[in-house]
């Protein structure tokens, strides 16, 4: 009897047992599902972490190359960001790690607003520098071209006034002439008979010519092509030379001036044929004429 109940004793014993062993292992392999999810759990917090990271650092690298940027701020900040990805990356991770890697990301999210901002407005503020010293440069040359324009506009006056205010010389008239003793002259158009060419012109007023001493030179060539007079040869500052028979030499004062100058042959007497005449200002012509004699 005594063994009868010592048998039911150990069945029961034994009963308790199986029934705690397999309540031990149905809590033994809820933790170990627990754990499992808590795991995986904590491994998408961990790569929603990374994957902010790199998009901010992604961000970084648009602004730093769109405004060509080297060693700044910017720079340093994308740096740290790397940095902190490979620290999260090499890192199992857990409840408390997460926590203060969420709070870094807090912090260089903030970080990173200030300085998109700062540079943001810098950008704006060399945009409008651009744009004043793009309007400056305009101006310059909307001032240079008028200045061109009025340094051509005063050459051209100048060169007006220069032309305006050379000598003339009109009404060019040539004629051989008897010289008689009492220094009465009488037209002749018989070369045998006359003593020299009389050749007058008229320099008219000129208002914007120089008051002083003036001069022009008058030429006579002769039917065989000799210049007759002083048949003297004179040089020009441009280099360019003329032959002349006499100079005329006057003092010029902006009124109208007649002036006559008598031409002697080369020998005793001229020659038959047409005669050439011509009043010079230096190397410029200014009048021509011609005549004939027997």
């Amino acid at each position: 009897m005594e063994d009868q109940k010592s048998n039911n004793g150990i069945k029961i014993i034994t009963g308790i047992m199986a029934v705690l062993l397999v309540i031990a292992g149905a809590f033994a392999y809820k933790l170990y599902n627990q754990e499992k999810e808590t795991k995986a759990q904590l491994t998408k917090e961990k790569n929603v972490v990374l994957s902010d990271l790199k998009e901010m650092v992604n961000k970084y690298d648009v602004v730093i190359d769109e405004n060509n940027l080297k060693d700044t701020e910017l720079n340093e900040a994308r740096e740290k960001i790397q940095s902190l990805i490979d620290d999260i990356g090499s890192k199992e991770a857990t409840i408390a790690s997460l926590g203060k890697f969420r709070t870094e990301v807090f912090k260089l999210r903030k970080e990173r607003d200030f300085l998109f901002a700062q540079n943001d407005s810098l950008r704006v503020s060399n945009n409008f520098l651009a744009m004043r010293v793009d309007s400056t440069s305009y101006e310059l040359e909307v001032q240079r071209g008028m200045g061109d324009s009025l340094t051509m506009e005063n050459d051209k006056l100048a060169e007006r006034v220069e032309l305006g205010a050379a000598l003339v010389a009109n009404k060019l008239r040539a004629v051989g002439v008897i010289e008689r003793s009492s220094g009465k002259l009488v037209e002749n158009a018989r070369a045998r008979r006359v003593d020299k060419v009389r050749a007058c012109y008229t320099v008219p007023q000129n208002r914007l010519a120089e008051v002083g001493d003036r001069e022009l030179f008058v030429q006579v060539i002769a039917p065989s092509n000799e210049v007759l007079g002083e048949n003297k040869k004179v040089t020009f500052e441009n280099g360019e030379e003329l032959t002349f028979s006499k100079i005329s030499k006057f003092y010029y004062e902006t009124t109208a001036l007649d002036i006559c100058e008598n031409i002697p042959p080369s020998g005793d007497k001229f020659e038959a044929g047409v005669y050439k005449v011509n009043v010079y200002d230096g190397p410029k012509l200014l009048s021509q004429t011609s005549f004939t004699m027997k």
